[in-house]
């Protein structure tokens, strides 16, 4: 086979792949533009005869710019203390040889391989007793709590791959540890640190198991758990529920399509050591 008939086959590969990955998303787009009555029509049609905009109409009419607001705020500050934490405890680990290293690394990765619903029963005492149930600060620090084992390995990775000479220098400039982390270390590490911050962001943001646990009010409702409340007891309201559904990926996929070559960059910065 030629080199052209090879990149036309290789073309067409990619094309079947994003297909079948996209046809959910696309379905589901397709479907909240659709009148109710036809949604569940048979048979079924990929392309609105009619589109409508009254589902997403209604979604906000729910108060769902409230609730998104509320997921904005708790993902923001879970990244932030996250990212915070999961700095210095990676760097802690790639430049200091201390004792029980090893054991704090294999502690690391096994807590990382605890499913989060085993934990819930626990950790809804711990809040209820704490005073935090049903708090946004509680759900920051709960969601730090489960994804600053990541942060660390991925940022100890990272930051095992940097020139030591460039921290030896700053010290030598009388730089403090901490000034060495935050002059020199961290603005070498911004793909590092995209990659690691993505991956807090989609699971605070996605999260719906610790949410509806862990709250009760309408006031600290995320929108994963306002999406919830469109399966009835009675049925599915489906216009709704795809409409808040599709609502919830835009500001992921911006994130991401921003900040995707930072991104890229910071998962294989961390696999080769230079």
């Amino acid at each position: 086979m030629s080199v052209a008939g090879r990149r036309a086959a290789r073309a067409a590969v990619n094309l079947l792949i994003a297909a079948y990955a996209l046809f959910p998303i696309l379905w589901g787009l397709s479907s909240s533009l659709k009148p109710a009555d036809r949604i569940v029509a048979f048979p079924p049609r990929l392309l609105p005869e009619a589109p409508t905009f009254e589902h997403y109409v209604r979604v906000f009419q729910d108060d769902a710019a409230f609730y998104i607001l509320n997921s904005v705020v708790v993902s923001a500050a879970t990244v932030a203390l996250t990212l915070l934490l999961g700095a210095m405890g990676g760097y802690a680990l790639a430049r200091h040889d201390f004792r029980g290293r090893g054991a704090v690394m294999i502690a690391i990765v096994s807590v990382m391989s605890i499913p989060i619903a085993s934990l819930l029963v626990p950790t809804f005492t711990l809040v209820s007793v704490a005073g935090l149930f049903d708090t946004r600060l509680g759900l920051v620090l709960l969601y730090t709590a489960y994804q600053l084992p990541a942060a660390i390995w991925m940022l100890y990775g990272y930051f095992t791959t940097l020139p030591v000479e460039l921290e030896q220098a700053a010290r030598v400039d009388g730089c403090s540890p901490m000034r060495t982390l935050r002059k020199v270390v961290l603005p070498l590490s911004k793909p590092g640190l995209v990659a690691a911050a993505l991956f807090i962001l989609v699971f605070a943001w996605n999260d719906f198991v610790v949410a509806v646990t862990m709250t009760s009010s309408q006031e600290v409702r995320t929108f994963p758990v306002a999406i919830y409340f469109y399966l009835g007891f009675y049925g599915r309201e489906w216009g709704p529920l795809l409409a808040a559904s599709l609502v919830s990926i835009v500001p992921i996929l911006a994130v991401f399509v921003f900040l995707q070559r930072y991104f890229l960059s910071g998962l294989t910065g961390g696999g080769v050591k230079g």
